[in-house]
């Protein structure tokens, strides 16, 4: 899934800007032996990668977000989708799935962001949010139509009769649940994950590249100074909203982060196998 990409730095400055109850120790569920294990270093432990977030805003609570994330960031970074996109053998119609989905998947997204916008405290947060959402919509006639007319296609052509894998309906119906039924930091919690999964990814497969063009371009929005930008907006608002919780409904921030957090694997992972409906 993807986030918005075309705003300028400060909410303040009216202008905008991508989720329980499982353990944050605890890796994704894997799908149908298609998913890779986590890599690891020599000693067995996971392998160090460099974070926006803990670097940007160190000791705050999203950078602890972050980190009780690790395990699930390791398998996401270890998938076979994402290895192909940096080395590039991603078979490509196994990306072109990945794209007709994320389309669908925006078009529910945006929703949530436009409910998210409705329920900010701040009128600052609510034009950034309004934004955010407007965006979602525009990056399909935009990034999405690019990539599919190097099939020849179009965004159009690919959604008329498109429907959402089982795996997008899960995660579109867990953050549109989440925001429209529980209080707005639960729904801020939700919709994190695509943010700043998509940031951290993006900067891992920066600094990798890609020899193909189509995956070149992908990592480079996505590990780019502009989403960046964004991404840390959002990132500081957690921060923000956090200073006034207890520790139960830190949890609970945590317990949403973390399924959102798996179902950004599960969301790549149906792209790879181009997961449809069995009945």
């Amino acid at each position: 899934m993807t986030a918005t990409t075309s705003m300028t730095n400060e909410p303040d400055a009216q202008t905008a800007a991508g989720a329980g109850g499982h353990s944050t120790k605890t890796l994704p569920p894997l799908h149908s032996g298609t998913a890779a294990a986590p890599a690891t270093t020599s000693a067995g432990s996971p392998p160090v990668v460099a974070s926006t977030v803990e670097s940007v805003v160190p000791g705050s609570f999203c950078a602890e977000l972050w980190r009780s994330v690790a395990g699930i960031f390791s398998a996401i970074l270890a998938h076979p989708f994402l290895t192909g996109l940096a080395d590039g053998s991603l078979e490509e119609q196994a990306f072109k799935h990945y794209v007709v989905q994320d389309s669908l998947y925006l078009r529910e997204y945006g929703r949530a962001l436009a409910l998210v916008a409705s329920r900010s405290p701040r009128p600052q947060w609510t034009a950034f949010f309004c934004r955010c959402s407007q965006q979602t919509f525009e990056v399909e006639g935009g990034f999405h139509q690019e990539f599919l007319e190097y099939f020849g296609t179009s965004v159009a052509q690919e959604t008329a009769a498109a429907e959402r894998s089982p795996n997008n309906l899960l995660y579109t119906s867990f953050i549109l649940a989440t925001v429209h039924e529980r209080a707005f930091y639960e729904g801020l919690a939700a919709v994190l994950p695509c943010f700043v999964v998509y940031l951290e990814v993006g900067k891992a497969l920066k600094q990798r590249g890609s020899p193909h063009p189509l995956y070149a371009s992908w990592i480079e929005k996505y590990g780019g100074e502009e989403f960046e930008s964004i991404v840390l907006q959002v990132v500081r608002m957690v921060n923000e909203v956090s200073a006034e919780l207890g520790p139960a409904q830190k949890e609970r921030m945590r317990d949403l982060f973390a399924q959102g957090c798996r179902m950004e694997y599960l969301f790549w992972d149906a792209a790879l196998t181009r997961q449809a409906w069995p009945v």
